[in-house]
């Protein structure tokens, strides 16, 4: 073997430390469990004009045949990082009334206003829960020499990935909201767009107990509020970090309270189309 060849394990431990190969066992899944995935999506990056990828994007295939012109669905953003040492999120995101709830649920409707939004509640149904929402970040790396010492610093990767997800999502439901405009339709649709930074390793929450002590516990998963700029304006999106173990599940419990919330708006859309029948 020349000194410049390298073998097959060398190459396999090198993709298993970047995250290469968990992100491809992620579309594997998801694929066997009835999603469609589209890995490596484009983005344009707004600042430089170039273009940069989001690891996947994945949506669930549920048509229910009775419900025609109806649709709700979940479009699942995800960027994968294998980390070696453990994620934190710390500093609880507490009450406020300058906070920008709104913007917790990225989605959109057609028509646009849509005549059933008094039946949505999504912010009360999608909005994280206050205990699992967090304002701060950080990853954790080593010192190099003996003995190890640990550091808590925002690394640009890890930095581009959550700038990445906010921006996907923000240009997708930007160009649904000016689709949805221009276009006369009596389909109903209720589209949502999910950001996940999946973790293949450690995922730590610090909190505060009772006595106003730093609480750590390992968790599957938690929603971070990350704040960012598009250009003058100021935007915010909330991202969920979830471990691989973890993750679905979770995509799945979503999936679920989609379809239940089709079958709700199908029951009002019936409903509606019988009382006008009568009059």
């Amino acid at each position: 073997m020349r000194n410049d060849q390298i073998s097959t394990d060398e190459l396999l431990e090198c993709l298993g430390r970047s995250g290469y190969l968990l992100e491809s066992r992620i579309v594997r899944e998801l694929d066997s469990q009835g999603y469609f995935v589209e890995p490596n999506q484009m983005l344009r990056d707004p600042r430089t004009g170039k273009s940069r990828e989001i690891d996947l994007v994945a949506e669930h295939y549920g048509y229910v045949r009775e419900h025609r012109r109806l649709c709700v669905k979940t479009h699942f953003v995800a960027e994968v990082v294998n980390n070696r040492l453990p994620v934190v999120l710390l500093t609880q995101r507490p009450s406020s009334p300058n906070a920008d709830f709104e913007s917790y649920v990225k989605f959109g409707t057609t028509p646009d206003p849509a005549p059933f939004y008094k039946e949505l509640n999504v912010y009360e149904d999608r909005s994280p829960p206050n205990e699992a929402l967090f304002a701060q970040y950080c990853a954790l790396t080593t010192k190099k020499g003996e003995p190890r010492e640990l550091m808590a610093s925002h690394p640009d990767d890890l930095y581009s990935s959550l700038q990445k997800l906010s921006e996907y999502v923000e240009q997708e439901l930007e160009s649904f909201q000016s689709w949805g405009a221009e276009t006369q339709t009596d389909i109903w649709r209720v589209f949502f767009w999910h950001p996940m930074l999946v973790v293949g390793g450690q995922l730590f929450a610090v909190s505060v107990n009772d006595s106003g002590d730093p609480k750590v516990d390992e968790v599957n998963s938690a929603f971070l509020e990350f704040n960012w700029h598009q250009g003058e304006d100021r935007k915010t999106t909330v991202i969920e970090v979830v471990q691989i173990a973890a993750l679905y599940e979770r995509m799945g419990n979503i999936v679920a309270w989609d379809s239940a919330l089709e079958v709700k708006l199908h029951a009002l859309r019936s409903s509606s189309k019988d009382s006008n029948e009568d009059t």
